[in-house]
Order: C-alpha cells, then sequence, then structure tokens
C-alpha cells in the first residue's frame, strides 16, 4: 500500500446563499493524484483541521499553494479547509452580475448607496462574518458525515487551527467571540499580518480615510478607472508589467490578480468592502478580545519587515506592552524582516510562511510531549 498522499479538491458551493470558492486539502490512501482514483472513503481523517480565512480580496486560490506545503509537511492527521469571500472569485455567479450591482448600489432616490439587500452579504463586513461562520458549521457537519461511523455515532469532533491573513484576523476574532462552543474547539489561532485596527502611518491614514468617506464618488472613478486600462491594454502586457514592475513573480498570483483587476464587479466588491474596513475598524487594539480569546487557546501573529500600513510594527510592539502589563495572555509576536505583506504571491516568501505557521503548530506538542 502506497503511503498517502494529498490532494487539494476546489469546490463551488452555496454558502449562507451565495456561491463561493473553498478548497479541502487531505491525506488519500492510495493514488491521490487522480480524483476518481481516490474516492472519499479513502480519505485520512483528521484529527486536527486548518481552517483559512483569507485577506482581502478574499481569493482563496491565491493561498492554494502555501496550504499545500504546510499540510504536506505536518503529516496525515491534518487537513486544510479554505474559503473565498461571498463576491470574490471567477464568474457573474459568484461576483454578482451587472444587474446585481446596479440594483443594489442605487437606491429608489437614485443616490448610490452600499447597503443592497442581496449584495449585502459580500459588501458587508457583517455579510462576511456570517458568511464565515455558516462555512465553518458546514465544515464540521460534512466531518460528521464522513467519518461518524455506527460503531462510534458520537466521535469527539476533530479540533480547529483557524489561520488568517490581513483582514482575516478580524473576521476570524469575532468569528470565535460570537460562538463559544467554536473558541472551545479551537485549538490554535494563527495570524499573518493582520488587519484588526485601522491605524497607519499619518499620510497613509488621511488618504485612504477620504477615499474610504467618498465612496460614493471614489469608487465608481476607481473601478471604472482600471476597467478602462485593463480593457484596452492586451492582457499580456499588462502581465509583464506585474511581473517587471510591480514584482508579481509567481506566475499563478500574476493570473489571479489579472482575473481580478479585468472584471469590473470584481474589482467594485474588492473596494467597497475593503473602504468599508477602513470605516469600521477600530484605531485601537482590542484588547477584550485578545483578553477572552487567550483565555482559551494561544494565538501566534507574524509581523513583515517592509513598511506596511495594514499592521505595522507599531501595533506589534503595542501588543508585546499590553501582554507585558499581564492586559493579555497566551499570544506570541514574531517579526520577519524579509516579509511583506502580499507574501503570497512571492514565492521565496511563501516558504518562509510556511515555516512560520509549521513551527507554531509542531512546536507546543513537542513541548507537550516531553512534560
Amino acid at each position: 500500500m502506497p503511503a498517502p498522499k494529498v490532494r487539494l479538491v476546489s469546490h463551488r458551493k452555496t454558502i449562507h446563499g451565495w456561491p463561493t470558492d473553498s478548497i479541502s486539502i487531505d491525506f488519500y490512501k492510495g493514488e491521490a493524484d487522480n480524483v476518481d482514483a481516490s474516492p472519499s472513503q479513502n480519505k485520512c481523517k483528521p484529527n486536527l483541521i486548518l481552517i483559512f480565512i483569507p485577506g482581502n480580496p478574499g481569493l482563496i486560490e491565491w493561498y492554494s499553494d502555501t496550504l499545500v506545503k504546510i499540510v504536506e509537511q505536518l503529516g496525515v492527521g491534518y487537513a486544510v479547509r479554505g474559503i473565498s469571500y461571498a463576491g470574490h472569485g471567477a464568474g457573474d455567479d459568484v461576483i454578482g452580475s451587472a444587474d446585481d450591482h446596479k440594483h443594489s448600489f442605487v437606491n429608489t432616490s437614485g443616490h448610490q448607496d452600499v447597503v443592497g439587500t442581496k449584495m449585502s452579504v459580500s459588501w458587508k463586513i457583517e455579510g462576511q462574518i456570517k458568511h464565515k461562520l455558516s462555512w465553518v458549521d458546514d465544515v464540521i457537519e460534512e466531518w460528521k458525515v464522513e467519518f461518524r461511523t455506527s460503531s462510534q455515532p458520537t466521535a469527539e469532533l476533530p479540533r480547529l487551527i483557524f489561520v488568517s491573513h490581513s483582514f482575516g484576523a478580524y473576521l476570524v476574532q469575532h468569528m470565535l467571540l460570537r460562538r463559544p462552543a467554536l473558541l472551545q474547539q479551537t485549538q490554535q489561532i494563527i495570524h499573518l499580518m493582520p488587519f484588526i485596527r485601522f491605524d497607519p502611518p499619518p499620510l497613509q491614514k488621511t488618504v485612504l480615510s477620504k477615499l474610504a468617506h467618498s465612496y460614493e464618488y471614489t469608487i465608481p472613478m476607481l473601478s471604472n478607472s482600471v476597467w478602462a486600462l485593463t480593457s484596452t491594454l492586451p492582457r499580456k502586457l499588462i502581465d509583464i508589467y506585474l511581473n517587471k514592475v510591480v514584482g508579481l513573480e509567481c506566475d499563478k498570483g500574476r493570473k489571479i490578480t489579472l482575473d481580478v483587476c479585468t472584471h469590473p464587479n470584481m474589482i467594485r466588491n474588492h473596494l467597497i468592502l475593503g473602504f468599508e474596513e477602513i470605516r469600521e475598524l477600530p484605531e485601537l487594539t482590542n484588547d477584550v478580545a485578545f483578553r477572552l480569546i487567550g483565555k482559551t487557546c494561544p494565538t501566534s501573529i507574524l509581523f513583515c519587515g517592509c513598511p506596511d500600513q495594514w499592521a505595522p510594527l507599531s501595533h506589534m510592539e503595542e501588543l508585546k506592552e499590553l501582554k507585558s502589563k499581564a492586559q493579555i495572555s497566551n499570544i506570541d509576536c514574531v517579526y520577519m524582516e524579509s516579509l511583506t505583506h502580499d507574501f503570497v504571491v512571492h514565492p521565496e516568501m511563501i516558504e518562509l510562511v510556511v515555516g512560520f505557521c509549521l513551527d507554531q503548530i509542531i512546536r507546543p506538542r513537542l513541548l507537550s510531549s516531553k512534560l
């Protein structure tokens, strides 16, 4: 019998009423390269599931290679579940059609409004939180169907490790605070460059705040400008620009970026949610959230070296100060100078992030085994 192999399966499911892209990464007994050769009954039972929540623009495909590397090195007994944001992906059924945007973005008085009924799931932070909670419920129910048997009808549910990037950290915090039972099931939290408060350096803060609070003008202007540029230039030329000028060396990352930039509805979804993040996120650290979550499970946070307006080093220093004063606990902050916030499109950085995640997951288990 060959050793179990890792296989990634992409799904499109309706989550909280919204067609959504998600992935599952599992070990399979036998041949894992072919879907038909590895039916679900050959899936190895995971005792620990990594639940991955990306940052905005919320495309899980960006992170799939990173997540495969992590679970491959963790070994049998681990699995990954990851999800895109509602309204963020490829295709009108996921992003929303032009009519969806038109009817939701313009209210009956003729003025623009980002609180449309249907699109509020994808355009509002509250909608995204509910969307992710519904998905986690589905993940747990699927595990019950696949691994609870007549001989083990009450088999203990798997433990969860939440891994997030950027704004995904904010979503994870609020998901766990709303669901105490989910928090109890969670063994560990790992945040990668968390965007959980909006307090960048003064110049960036002023500019971004003005853009976000003038959304009724800036969103159409920015989305139309990007669309006009990308719809007139050859895709190959944009690809070269992203590679040579922007520095996106990852072929897969550039393809996904091109897909985002060349679809006007996707650009709009990204901007509407992003501007609400800027308007709604607090300026100060939510020490209450860290304190409540820290009572149940540890949190590891990775900060990057390049100036990061979403997770600046000042936020790390404040967390360390709160910890030194015993105002928060069970939290560990790590700084890597060679990383940038957009690590996921830089192959050489992905290895560093994979190493960080593996160290944070494996080291506590090694320590506990020695006790």
